[in-house]
């Protein structure tokens, strides 16, 4: 069940975003020792001149500075929820990681945030996770 969206700014590599999607999907899968069919990883592209960075469009502050030190790359993250605190740590600097490594941006400008979702609030096909899955770990969820 884990879900993840990269939202970054447009313009990177198509192959590059591609890359990040396995590699992220990787590091996400490993960590919480979640079958990757029940994987999800998408990137969202917004465009730069609707990416505000200190109060001016990106493309603007884009002329001047280099994009590793403008562009804020965040992920969103639902999860089922019982991992422990732990857990949730490592998973944020193995996806920091990856998106450092595939994009080459600073990692100081990485955000995460992780939602966790109780079973009866996550739907599987119009079915909450608690009666689809009743006896998933949150592990393998």
């Amino acid at each position: 069940m884990p879900a993840a969206n990269i939202i970054v700014l447009q313009g990177h590599p198509r192959d590059r975003l591609r890359a990040l999607v396995s590699s992220v999907s990787d590091a996400i899968a490993q960590v919480l020792a979640a079958p990757k069919e029940r994987l999800e990883v998408w990137i969202t592209e917004v465009d730069p001149e609707l990416w505000g960075v200190s109060g001016e469009p990106a493309t603007d502050v884009l002329q001047t500075r280099p994009r590793r030190e403008v562009e804020m790359p965040f992920v969103q993250m639902v999860l089922l929820e019982g991992r422990p605190p732990e857990l949730l740590h490592l998973l944020m600097s193995r996806v920091t990681d990856a998106i450092a490594a595939e994009l080459d941006v600073d990692r100081a400008r990485i955000r995460i945030h992780i939602a966790q979702a109780h079973p009866d609030r996550w739907g599987i096909g119009g079915v909450p996770a608690s009666v689809a899955r009743p006896a998933a770990a949150p592990a393998g969820s």
